[in-house]
């Protein structure tokens, strides 16, 4: 199962947000497992897009760090929790999804 956080933090009054994402979703073979392609894209894309966000992959564990939030970070990342959450109802046994913060 994937697993990912989105924590959503303060710090000098200013919005930052960590997104944890560790696991394989086991639906299908890899290459051919549609849900880790799924979040695989969704995580780069958004990460890809965002003013300033540090990514550290190491294969199993994928962090971002996202800094300096404008209006265009808030969007994106509200677009990548509804979709994530969406996934994650309709394959509850691949991915889980939560938010702190």
């Amino acid at each position: 199962m994937i697993q990912i956080q989105m924590i959503e933090t303060r710090r000098f009054d200013e919005k930052q947000v960590s997104i944890r994402a560790t696991g394989h979703a086991q639906f299908a073979k890899p290459g051919k497992d549609v849900v880790c392609a799924a979040v695989s894209i969704l995580l780069e894309h958004t990460t890809q897009n965002l003013t300033s966000c540090h990514v550290n992959d190491d294969g199993v564990n994928y962090n971002a760090d996202v800094l300096n939030i404008d209006e265009g970070d808030k969007r994106l990342l509200r677009a990548l929790g509804n979709t994530l959450a969406t996934i994650a109802h309709q394959y509850p046994d691949n991915l889980s999804f939560t938010t702190k913060g």
